[in-house]
């Protein structure tokens, strides 16, 4: 069974990765709308920052969630 410090890092870390995930969607929609014909390339370039956008809301996540429960880090079995 989950204790609670380890299932509030869980939460805030899967939040802030789904914020890290969908955050640039805009970016992209914004770029479709204003340059179409370099949206793609421009895309392929924004890939791998969408992709450190991604694990820098895990890692945010998991720092919110620790300090929420109070602890220094997650307790291992």
């Amino acid at each position: 069974m989950m204790s609670t410090q380890k299932l509030a890092v869980a939460i805030t870390s899967l939040a802030g990765g789904a914020v890290g995930l969908l955050a640039p969607i805009g970016v992209v929609k914004w770029l479709l709308q204003t340059e179409p014909e370099d949206a793609g390339i421009l895309t392929l370039f924004f890939l791998p920052v969408w992709c450190l956008l991604v694990v820098a809301g895990l890692l945010i996540g998991r720092r919110l969630g620790l300090s929420m429960s109070g602890g220094k880090r997650v307790l291992q079995r």
